[in-house]
């Protein structure tokens, strides 16, 4: 067996690499490369969502990191989130055999480029109370949940359709 794979080199250009008889290595990130998660705080809102906020900034290159807080919140669908469903019940139902059981997530990633090193600590918490005072206002608004997990619910149902009409159209030209 014969296997090719390429390799970029420090100039940008590329190798191609030959090896016989061997399988071709999977690729594994060098190690301390990748962002490391850690969570730098959580809130509790009077609506029952818990707010969290993690740093995914990457290692520094260079003296200069890329800072990147993560902002989820975590959400159960209920069956009072689809109040406005004929069957809500239903809606739940059919909501979890497309999204699958369990809890679904709000996210948002705020990003900030070329920080020094010394600055990541200081850039976060600005960036978290930056997030704070321009947006949790809408994640503690009553209605938040419900609105997000029936937005969700109506994206899955539209990549449902859109599924499903592919498949026929296929089944047509192909015709099946």
């Amino acid at each position: 067996m014969v296997y090719a794979y390429e390799v970029a080199t420090a100039r940008n250009v590329s190798l191609v690499l030959i090896l016989k008889g061997q399988a071709m290595p999977e690729y594994q990130e060098p190690e301390g490369t990748g962002p490391q998660e850690r969570t730098l705080g959580r809130l509790h809102l009077e609506n029952g969502l818990r707010v969290y906020f993690i740093d995914r900034s990457s290692p520094p290159v260079a003296g200069r990191c890329q800072v990147r807080l993560l902002v989820r919140a975590v959400l159960e669908p209920a069956a009072d989130h689809f109040s406005n469903y004929p069957d809500p019940s239903g809606a739940l139902r059919g909501f979890i055999s497309l999204a699958g059981p369990g809890p679904v997530e709000f996210q948002t990633v705020r990003i900030r480029n070329f920080v020094d090193r010394k600055e990541v600590e200081k850039t976060l918490e600005e960036m978290k109370g930056d997030f704070i005072r321009s947006s949790l206002q809408y994640l503690k608004k009553p209605g938040f949940a419900a609105k997000f997990v029936r937005t969700k619910y109506e994206e899955l149902l539209a990549g449902e359709a859109l599924q499903n009409a592919h498949e026929e159209a296929v089944r047509k030209f192909e015709g099946k």
